[in-house]
């Protein structure tokens, strides 16, 4: 066989190869899954991210028949698992829980990250915050916190959990909304100011209640009050903002998601397995005792919310000036 026929033979079998992969691609997504599913944490172990999660999985293997293997891809303050889910193929195989840190990073981090660089699958929970107080401090409720802040402006430290991160926005949209003024305390993540706040290092910290309940147990913190529409079925015994008279909600929120550009059926088999997931009363009885609120909610639902919380953010961290400059 001469060298051109050589050649002939090879474009041939290279353009079978080109028109046939589609076809592959179609069959090997039409089986899904078959494989393990890949469940990426961004965050180092230990946190409610992590614990979340790994709650999460048993249940999403039993309803889509697969493996379901939780890992941690942590650098960056995140950034690493970002990218990695990112940049990961859009087979269905490599997906996430998080997100919220990701709607700040996105304005702050050179890297070029974006919400909508991701397919939103499902809304996992939604836990309203809560503002500590050390026992020692003289506010019984929120109503004498805020009247001190108005007289005193800047003069009450709030402890966050590092510049820029969700309980540091949280503080200043807060702030923004009724014209106060706090003096921003970072720390170096949720366990540094809890105990901060504990020992009386700041004086207010805005976070969630399953961080701060050992020192709610032990007698070192009280709560406030909840930034919800209504009271937490967890904690009922203690009032939300709105019923203090200060009309204002923050959530702490989740969701699973992928790379962008899932196929369809991929996506559906997805979405109905983490319907099934967050939807079972024992995985939703487990949330609850560790004080989190499973919320289920669609991803086309979810992503048309996140629009405009995506906006609020970026509002915020504008105006604070903590958005990356070039």
């Amino acid at each position: 066989m001469d060298k051109l026929n050589k050649i002939g033979i090879l474009f041939f079998l290279l353009l079978v190869i080109f028109v046939m992969w589609p076809c592959s691609e179609v069959a090997l997504s039409a089986e899904y899954p078959t494989k393990p599913i890949e469940l990426v944490i961004p965050w180092p172990a230990g946190g409610r991210t992590d614990i979340g999660t790994r709650m999460i999985a048993p249940f999403l293997e039993k309803y889509l028949g697969t493996p379901v293997v939780v890992i941690n891809k942590v650098g960056g303050g995140g950034i690493i698992g970002m990218i990695y889910i990112r940049d990961a193929r859009p087979d269905g195989y490599t997906i996430c829980s998080g997100g919220q840190a990701l709607s700040y990073f996105q304005y702050q981090k050179p890297e070029g990250l974006s919400l909508w660089d991701y397919t939103w699958i499902a809304r996992t929970y939604w836990t309203p915050m809560v503002v500590a107080v050390n026992t020692k401090s003289p506010f019984k409720n929120l109503k004498e916190l805020m009247e001190y802040s108005k007289a005193n402006p800047g003069k009450l430290r709030h402890g966050n959990t590092g510049t820029g991160s969700t309980t540091h926005l949280a503080s200043e949209k807060f702030s923004k909304k009724f014209k106060i003024k706090f003096t921003q305390v970072p720390y170096k993540g949720e366990g540094d100011t809890v105990k901060g706040i504990g020992t009386g290092e700041v004086d207010l910290a805005f976070g969630l209640y399953v961080a701060f309940r050992p020192l709610i147990e032990d007698g070192q913190l009280r709560i406030l009050g909840v930034i919800d529409e209504k009271r937490d079925p967890h904690y009922p015994q203690i009032p939300t903002f709105r019923e203090q008279g200060f009309d204002y909600i923050e959530p702490a929120w989740e969701a699973i998601h992928g790379p962008k550009g899932l196929p369809k059926n991929v996506y559906d088999k997805l979405s109905e397995g983490c319907k099934k997931a967050l939807t079972d009363p024992e995985l939703i009885e487990k949330f609850a005792k560790i004080g989190l609120n499973i919320s289920y909610q669609t991803g086309p639902e979810f992503t048309e919310w996140l629009k405009s919380w995506d906006k609020e953010v970026k509002d915020i961290i504008f105006e604070l000036g903590l958005q990356f400059k070039k």
